[in-house]
């Protein structure tokens, strides 16, 4: 006996029967619409790098000049769709507008996936109210968390259910019409995100599937589809994958670990079981293996075989990319198959609920499992940074506790999958089945904004000045950043998405590159200028100071911010003193060098001045410094609770360098091996003939 799994009708769900189901569809769209745009506006700085700088690069390069380039360099970027649509918004020229009205675009996209949702449901044979109840649960997702990215997920979520309705249609009724509109939406979500690729050979082996396994039949009815892809896959094979994936072209490099694989396929169910809903996933798979098997119309056939299709490509990929390198739960690239599990589910229920029993067992399975395999062993470090599920569950562990937290989670799961159960018995539950994961998916979407409002706040602390655009705000012109070694990469790409005066990016000895669009190295000449390929670097410059500190000579400080200093030549900007080890709160790492620069004659003359001190016991315990350079062999002893002052005199030729270490390091809270507590070093005689490094603002 078919189950309608629409909400109980009390008398005000009576009246609100009588409205337009078009009209209500509308009004979920324009709701979640609201709502995720008001989570963008609390995230008011981006955080997933370098993905962010990235897309939101090639978007203003676009406006500015037609091409798509990051820092002047061709992007080489397949995935373009989310720039083209996000160009028109730098056109303002004021990253502030165009990243608001980037985050404004996402939460309209995500939020009209109700829409292919709603219509997939009716395409099945759904009434209102079920294709009302996936159009809800789509847009209640906690992955509609992405919107307030500047990422292409929230452009290609739409397009790819979009796809799949359109392919059932496609294998339903196999129109020119139908099989074109689908080849659209499907180019459409691989030209938005490259891991899209594989709708067209899903839809072909559907095709297969529909047609009962008849080739004749699939050449038949399917010519024109065949045809339609006969020419990029020609492409394909004659220019090779790798230049056609140009950012990407790693991929084809991936290694093929079949354990591990098998190890991140069993972690990715079982969290997209969670992250889904308990209550409706055993149902949905049910559904998927009766419609598969014993398919009453095309439609049901068609819909199991590209469902099924997309589920086991995501899972091959995710898997794959988690065991090269990516060691985390990639709820990003599933999320596309979180609406897919209502309209499976209701065909379960469609049918009467058929293989109640075995349907049963398996939502008593995953009782067992949520017993089991308790989710923190997921939440820490940064397994959790691809899942907003994973977020929430974390965000509920830090406010209750590790352990209570996980109870409570298990305990939640537990009851949804109860429901599971007596769905299997009672077709009312079915009902409460799907309210229950309604309610589920919007306490996590808060879980997963309020982590995210915490985080952006950490961020906009910790990585940038209160005016974010401060060094564009000074109008120096162009500008050119300098990454020195250990800065973190998080912190450049803030600088460069913020600032479009940056117009140049170097790497300073050892500092590692922030992404794969040119990475020009640069160090200090012996006289202190900075040089790269026999090029000298002028004009204003933005230097790190992340675990360093740095003093021009030729030039002048006119603004700190958030672990970066801004000068402004005066004549040309040369190194003078270079401290290596030392962090922002004063503390020495447990090894470094500190170099001095020559002055004009070529000589260091003077002397260097170096304050040293611990905190009191049992703070600190007592720490030998070992000194080394030209001239100076020390061992410094600083005691609990009191102060050293080095004075050093040197008379040297050329840069002079001092070496410290200590054989006993401690360690603080964040994991940093330390020496002693140390003030900016100074250098009497430094300057000599030349400007000293003053803040003029």
């Amino acid at each position: 006996m078919a189950v309608d799994v629409s909400l109980p009708r009390t008398e005000a769900l009576a009246r609100t029967a009588a409205i337009p189901a078009r009209l209500v569809l509308a009004g979920i769209v324009a709701v979640s619409f609201a709502v995720r745009l008001a989570a963008a506006i609390v995230h008011s700085t981006p955080l997933y790098f370098p993905d962010e700088y990235i897309y939101s690069g090639i978007a203003r390069s676009l406006a500015e000049s037609g091409r798509p380039l990051i820092r002047g360099h061709s992007a080489h970027f397949p995935a373009m769709l989310e720039p083209l649509l996000a160009a028109p918004f730098w056109l303002s020229h004021d990253p502030a507008v165009a990243y608001r009205l980037t985050q404004a675009e996402n939460a309209l996209f995500m939020s009209l996936a109700a829409v292919p949702s709603y219509l997939l449901v009716r395409r099945l044979g759904g009434g209102s109210w079920a294709a009302l109840s996936a159009a809800a649960l789509t847009v209640a997702s906690a992955d509609l968390f992405f919107a307030s990215f500047v990422l292409a997920d929230a452009v290609a979520y739409p397009l790819v259910l979009g796809a799949v309705y359109l392919g059932v249609c496609a294998l339903a009724r196999p129109s020119r019409g139908n099989q074109l509109g689908f080849a659209l939406l499907a180019g459409l979500a691989t030209f938005t995100r490259i891991q899209y690729v594989f709708l067209p050979l899903v839809f072909l082996a559907g095709a297969l599937v529909v047609e009962r396994f008849s080739l004749r039949s699939t050449v038949r009815r399917f010519r024109f589809s065949l045809v339609l892809y006969a020419a990029p896959l020609a492409l394909v094979a004659a220019l090779g994958p790798k230049r056609l994936l140009g950012y990407y072209s790693g991929v084809a490099n991936l290694g093929v670990k079949p354990v591990a694989i098998g190890h991140w396929l069993g972690t990715d169910a079982l969290l997209l079981a969670y992250a889904a809903g308990f209550a409706l996933v055993p149902g949905a798979l049910a559904g998927l293996a009766f419609a598969l098997r014993r398919p009453r119309t095309r439609e049901e056939s068609a819909f199991a075989a590209l469902t099924i299709g997309v589920l086991l490509a995501i899972f091959a990929e995710a898997a794959l990319y988690a065991t090269n390198g990516s060691d985390r739960f990639q709820e990003r690239y599933l999320m596309v198959l979180m609406p897919l599990v209502f309209p499976a589910f209701w065909l379960w229920t469609k049918r009467g609920r058929p293989g109640a029993r075995v349907v049963a067992l398996l939502a008593l399975g995953l009782i067992a499992l949520a017993a089991r395999v308790p989710l923190s062993g997921y939440t820490i470090s940064d397994s959790k940074q691809d899942s907003p599920f994973l977020l929430a569950v974390f965000r509920l562990e830090r406010a209750i506790g590790i352990g209570s937290g996980s109870l409570l989670v298990a305990l939640v799961a537990s009851g949804l999958a109860c429901l599971a159960v007596a769905a299997c018995f009672r077709p009312v539950f079915a009902r409460w089945a799907v309210v229950a994961t309604l309610v589920a998916s919007c306490v996590v979407s808060l879980g997963a904004v309020a982590f995210d409002s915490h985080v952006v706040r950490s961020v906009r602390t910790s990585l940038l000045p209160t005016d974010a655009r401060w060094v564009d705000d000074l109008g120096l012109g162009d500008v050119t950043l300098v990454q020195t070694p250990a800065t973190p990469h998080a912190a450049a790409d803030e600088q460069l998405f913020w600032n479009t005066s940056l117009k140049h990016l170097y790497f300073l000895d050892d500092a590692s590159a922030i992404d794969a669009f040119g990475s020009a190295k640069t160090h200090a000449a012996p006289d202190g200028r900075l040089v790269s390929g026999g090029r000298t670097l002028n004009g204003p410059l933005l230097v790190s100071n992340y675990a360093v500190r740095v003093l021009l000579s030729g030039a002048v400080r006119v603004a700190h911010g958030a672990n970066y200093d801004l000068w402004r030549p005066l004549g040309t900007p040369r190194f003078a003193l270079f401290a290596g080890g030392l962090y922002h709160d004063g503390w020495l790492a447990s090894s470094g060098h500190i170099t001095v620069w020559p002055a004009a004659d070529g000589r260091v003359r003077g002397t260097l001045t170096l304050p040293l001190s611990l905190p009191p016991k049992p703070q600190a315990e007592r720490t030998v410094l070992q000194l080394r350079g030209p001239g100076v062999v020390r061992r410094v002893v600083v005691q609990p609770g009191r102060s050293v002052v080095l004075h050093l005199h040197v008379s040297h030729r050329g840069p002079w360098s001092l070496n410290f270490h200590t054989d006993r390091p401690g360690y603080l809270a964040d994991g940093r091996p330390i020496s002693v507590m140390a003030q900016t070093p100074t250098f009497a005689g430094l300057f000599r003939g030349t400007a000293p490094p003053t803040t003029s603002a």
